[in-house]
């Protein structure tokens, strides 16, 4: 678990002009999203939205729990790619950050421990089943947090969002 408070730390030091951060959520609303949605959300998540209900860092989106706007909301997008899109998710995975392109890096909520759980690429154009699932990119939130957002982030660009040169 301690990864997730140190992945948090390094995030803070992105400038407020290329991170954007929300209020936190407070316990109660991370319990009513779980009992209305019926599933858990991992542990490591539930720290971050407890410091910041969803952020943006350069153009890439993690969700928060609820937001105006459905399509900026964990809510909304799981309500979109569960019910109303062509090719369904499972509901097993739960989208919390979208690639742009209409795919989605998500939480496999059968592939869950104590901190958290596995991250999968869902590509909405493909079919997957038992023998071609989703491609597993993270064993877990924080690992998630600090490989894409942060690291890619950090090849590139300084923590001011200069290029590096």
């Amino acid at each position: 678990m301690e990864l997730i408070y140190s992945v948090i730390d390094e995030l803070l030091k992105f400038s407020s002009k290329v991170l954007t951060l929300n209020e936190g959520v407070m316990e109660s609303t991370l319990n009513d999203f779980e009992i209305n949605h019926n599933l858990i959300l991992p542990s490591d998540y539930k720290i971050l939205l407890r410091r910041t209900n969803g952020l943006d860092l350069m153009g890439s989106t993690v969700y928060g729990i609820y937001d105006e706007s459905l399509f900026l909301s964990l809510d909304g997008a799981y309500k979109i790619e569960h019910n109303e899109v062509g090719n369904k998710m499972p509901l097993n995975l739960i989208p919390f950050s979208p690639d742009g392109r209409g795919n989605h890096y998500c939480f496999d909520s059968t592939k869950c421990n104590d901190e958290s759980c596995r991250v999968v690429f869902w590509e909405h154009y493909l079919t997957y089943n038992d023998e071609y699932p989703p491609e597993i990119v993270n064993e877990s939130f924080a690992e998630w947090v600090n490989e894409v957002l942060i690291e890619w982030k950090l090849e590139r660009y300084d923590h001011d969002g200069n290029l590096r040169g």
